[in-house]
């Protein structure tokens, strides 16, 4: 074999010891060589011991081996100080060089998440700071690279998926309470190859990328052997925990407190229990089995859910082009009763080699998604609006209320209504009004009202179709000299409809 020619530099000769981190133990056929340059390389041996010839100016080792993160070892004099390497459980922090940028990165190997922001959280820590929206599927995170450094501009990220700039919506506004529309959830985490996060990109992106920049970049062909890759995953979650509030005996002694303090108690007799039919222990009034019930009205408004995803990949190629191809369809209900997510994603990246030194990058990608919502959480304000969102009126509708209509029957008692047997109703349908305590209208609807007859064709729902096409060309002059220009089209359709039953419901 012939024998490498190296340039002529005084060499020295540097001794070390490697070990496991974990068990403190000696690993043998660990790579150590010169950083940056592998032509200076050694193994250690069955002791973790090593000897390697480097140049007098090398100043670092890396260390390196499968299964463990690489670590650098600075240099003075021939003794290297003992280097420690940890499993590739953990974040890896070291390459093999030196990085210009501030840059942190992320790989996506076998994914288990729907949308891309937990696994960022998982890997990247505290490089990007993540707070969840909520608890819907693929709902997303408020992220955060330079910390919250404005109160009245955006502070969150600019992103950037395979060089095309993303417009994330961040100042797009819901008309479903509590919901935010999250564009990370249009990729599919596994066809991620990897995430770099710069924590400031003034110098390539300008002024968009002071915030710091999340660059995408999605798989692409890397082997001329067909390969073919198939995922089906699910997950079960339970229902959450309910959290405690008062029991219809308490929160009617509580009403009779507060309504006590009220100018409804100047222009009404509340010693009367006929003026308030809460407070009437009378088993045989008009309406005692309306307002003599123990409900617990968060019981029926959360369910066990089940996600489930499936992905088909195909990658191969040969010398003229290289190619990957993916599918994938991903379904998850929320355990907040009818709400759930679904998505349909095809994309296609190849590269091709159109003539010598002239090659082009070609992407093309299609996805929707779908949501069945309800309102989520408490609204900003409600000076114009009743309260709508079925999980805040689970914790503030009065629990000695009945979640059924009733009728006066010719026996002069209520009987659950032939017309409303089996279903729900509000405070608007009940003979005592509490707005007149307050002075404005403050009924609160039913819940399970809104869930059952919120729901139908096109009602209550959000869905978002992505359509892009992706075009780099790149001439090759010499090994110094390339050009290189990048052709983006991106059509970006989002459309959400909302309903709220006129029936049953307050309307403000």
């Amino acid at each position: 074999a012939k024998k490498a020619n190296l340039p002529q530099y005084v060499m020295k000769e540097v001794r070390g010891t490697v070990y496991d981190a974990g068990s403190r133990q000696p690993l043998s056929g660990v790579r150590v060589q010169a950083l940056g340059d592998k032509r200076y390389t050694a193994m250690t041996d069955e002791k973790g011991e090593y000897t390697v010839s480097v140049p007098e100016h090398v100043t670092a080792l890396y260390v390196a081996t499968e299964g463990y993160n690489a670590v650098q070892v600075g240099l003075r004099g021939t003794k290297a100080p003992d280097a420690y390497v940890y499993s590739t459980h953990f974040k890896p922090l070291y390459a093999d060089g030196v990085k210009l940028l501030n840059t942190a990165e992320a790989t996506f190997d076998t994914p288990s998440a729907i949308s891309m922001e937990s696994e960022l959280d998982n890997q990247l820590n505290a490089a990007v700071r993540t707070v969840n929206r909520g608890g819907l599927p693929a709902q997303g995170a408020l992220m955060l690279v330079n910390g919250l450094n404005s109160l009245n501009t955006n502070a969150q990220p600019l992103v950037v998926v395979d060089g095309v700039i993303w417009d994330m919506q961040y100042d797009r506004a819901s008309i479903h309470d509590g919901f935010f529309n999250n564009i990370f959830n249009l990729i599919d985490p596994e066809d991620i190859e990897n995430v770099e996060v710069l924590r400031n990109g003034l110098a390539l992106y300008g002024a968009e990328g002071a915030n710091g920049v999340i660059r995408i970049t999605t798989k692409r062909g890397h082997s001329m052997a067909t390969r073919i890759n198939i995922r089906a995953w699910g997950g079960y979650e339970l229902a959450p925990a309910t959290m405690d509030v008062m029991n219809a005996a308490q929160y009617r002694n509580y009403l009779t407190e507060f309504l006590g303090t009220t100018k409804y108690a100047q222009q009404n007799d509340l010693g009367s229990r006929l003026t308030i039919p809460f407070l009437n222990e009378d088993p045989n009034y008009l309406y005692y089995k309306q307002y003599h019930n123990d409900t617990d009205w968060q019981s029926d408004l959360y369910k066990e859910s089940f996600t489930q995803n499936y992905r088909v990949g195909v990658q191969g190629g040969d010398d003229v082009a290289m190619y990957n191809l993916s599918l994938g369809y991903a379904q998850a209900d929320a355990t907040a009763k009818q709400n759930d997510f679904n998505r349909l994603n095809i994309r296609f990246n190849t590269d091709v080699n159109l003539w010598k030194g002239f090659t082009a990058s070609i992407d093309m990608g299609y996805v929707r998604n779908a949501y069945n919502l309800r309102d989520n959480g408490w609204a900003e304000k409600y000076e114009s609006s009743t309260i709508s969102s079925p999980n805040v009126l689970g914790l503030v509708q009065s629990p000695f209320l009945s979640k059924y209509g009733y009728y006066t029957g010719d026996d002069g008692k209520l009987h659950l209504s032939s017309v409303y047997a089996g279903k729900y109703v509000d405070d608007s349908n009940y003979p005592f009004d509490y707005a007149s305590a307050y002075g404005t209208n403050t009924a609160l609807a039913n819940p399970y009202w809104i869930l059952k007859n919120g729901d139908g064709a096109n009602k209550n729902r959000q869905e978002v179709t992505q359509f892009n096409l992706n075009v780099m060309p790149k001439w090759e002059i010499n090994k110094h000299l390339n050009i290189t220009n990048r052709f983006a089209y991106q059509l970006n359709r989002t459309n959400e409809k909302y309903f709220m039953p006129a029936s049953g419901t307050p309307s403000k």
